[in-house]
């Protein structure tokens, strides 16, 4: 009698560990095309704005990959701040503009400080505005803007013709 209520002890608890894991193993935008979504899964890299506040001028490698290719890779100069503001500069385009996975990889090259992001990491959005930052302490981080922009309002105009 014993062995019968282990065996069903075992039982209810590979099914509870099924139940509890199921659903796990599939892919995270699985749903899109069932739920009649675009077959373009992703986000749309609409700018990239280099921002230095730090009063030492810097060099800034960045690196697009969309997918498996890398799709830009540039060096721009940024001027150290000055009395009349930062130095900034905004990239609109080397990249592809539909909707995709990107990672996003910049360099700081007077010494070698690096920062990323992926877009798999980020909240799901149509468009996406990134803008890398060097603080006044020479840190380097990558913040999102999620507003919308320019994108937003082309995919909103692209649905609504003829």
């Amino acid at each position: 009698m014993t062995d019968c209520t282990r065996r069903r002890l075992l039982a209810l608890g590979g099914a509870i560990t099924a139940g509890a894991v199921a659903g796990c193993s599939g892919a995270d935008n699985a749903g899109t095309a069932a739920e009649g979504g675009s077959a373009e899964a992703g986000t749309a890299l609409e700018t990239i704005t280099l921002e230095n506040l730090d009063d030492t001028a810097r060099t800034v490698d960045v690196i697009v990959q969309w997918g498996d290719e890398i799709e830009y890779w540039e060096t721009h100069e940024l001027g150290a701040i000055d009395d009349t503001g930062d130095s900034s500069l905004t990239l609109e385009e080397g990249w592809p503009s539909d909707p995709g996975e990107f990672q996003l990889t910049v360099r700081l090259s007077d010494d070698d400080t690096r920062a990323g992001v992926s877009s798999t990491a980020l909240s799901e959005r149509d468009c996406l505005d990134l803008v890398v930052l060097v603080s006044r302490e020479g840190e380097l981080s990558i913040l999102t803007d999620v507003s919308g922009g320019e994108c937003a309002t082309d995919t909103a105009d692209d649905g609504s013709g003829s």
